[in-house]
């Protein structure tokens, strides 16, 4: 049974985090609640804790979490394919899954997207990053499943090495014997490398 509340970072400005207690949400038929485990730290991250990223605060700030489902609503079950207990990755966006990008399968271009660790915790129900101890599965969450056996260190790379394939193989259309130029050695950029040498 999950707990009532959930120590969170909260971002309250520019530069300033504070530790708040933040109450846990009840879990609809389409929701979930996942147990951090562990949470990316991406270059935007560093952008939203300086305030050069025009957001509302206060927010949860983390948009790459990696947990285990705690509890979860019997059509997001269905849906995800996933039961309590399973680990799973969150993808960054929300999407709306109607507007043309997303039924066009461009969901990260949907027209009324949000963005995990943007949305102010007093946007119901609060808990939308993944510096917490439990964060809010929307109903639009996009979730994959991740082998209990790969450590954490390696298993919360999954967003930069899925932004590194899709921006350096899928998007390019990258083929054998391409040339492709990769700026930056940023965890991206090696990804992009890694990406790039497996295409």
């Amino acid at each position: 049974m999950p707990p009532k509340s959930s120590l969170a970072m909260v971002q309250t400005g520019p530069r300033k985090i504070e530790r708040m207690d933040l109450p846990v949400p009840d879990i609809t038929d389409y929701t979930a609640l996942l147990r951090i485990e562990a949470c990316g730290i991406c270059g935007s991250d560093y952008e939203q804790y300086e305030g050069v990223l025009n957001m509302p605060m206060p927010v949860v700030p983390g948009h790459e979490p990696l947990g285990v489902i705690e509890a979860i609503g019997d059509e997001a079950a269905k849906r995800w394919k996933v039961d309590v207990g399973d680990r799973v990755c969150v993808e960054t966006m929300l999407s709306c899954r109607f507007c043309g990008p997303c039924l066009g399968g461009s969901y990260h271009l949907c027209e009324d997207r949000r963005i995990y660790s943007y949305i102010p915790i007093d946007e119901g129900p609060g808990l939308w990053g993944g510096y917490s101890e439990y964060m809010f599965l929307d109903a639009n969450s996009i979730v994959h499943k991740i082998d209990k056996d790969l450590p954490a260190e390696i298993a919360v790379m999954f967003n930069p090495l899925g932004a590194g394939f899709r921006w350096a193989v899928e998007i390019p259309n990258t083929k054998p014997g391409d040339t492709v130029v990769i700026m930056g050695p940023g965890q991206r950029g090696l990804s992009s490398v890694v990406a790039t040498k497996q295409a």
